[in-house]
């Protein structure tokens, strides 16, 4: 099983990560309606341009107001961004 891993990152308006991952997959993940789920998802809303990739490319972090990190892994943001590629050739 080969894993997801991010190696770039990019907001976009309105909530969507461009994302880049190591086997050359290249994809938006559309992020509004899990930050509309709220508790601690819609803390990305408050800052979504503030977020690293973690170190190995397993998953993208957010830091809330409290200190707690709210991190996205690979994998989930990787089905995020096939289903919108899948969407839009549709």
């Amino acid at each position: 099983m080969t894993l997801n891993r991010i190696v770039a990152a990019e907001m976009l308006p309105r909530l969507r990560l461009r994302l880049q991952f190591a086997d050359g997959f290249a994809g938006i993940a559309a992020l509004a309606d899990t930050v509309r789920i709220g508790g601690v998802l819609g803390a990305i809303g408050d800052h979504p341009e503030s977020f690293r990739i973690l170190e190995g490319g397993r998953a993208v972090v957010w830091t809330d107001a409290d200190g707690d990190e709210i991190d996205l892994c690979a994998d989930a943001l990787r089905l995020l961004a096939e289903g919108a590629a899948v969407r839009a050739a549709e």
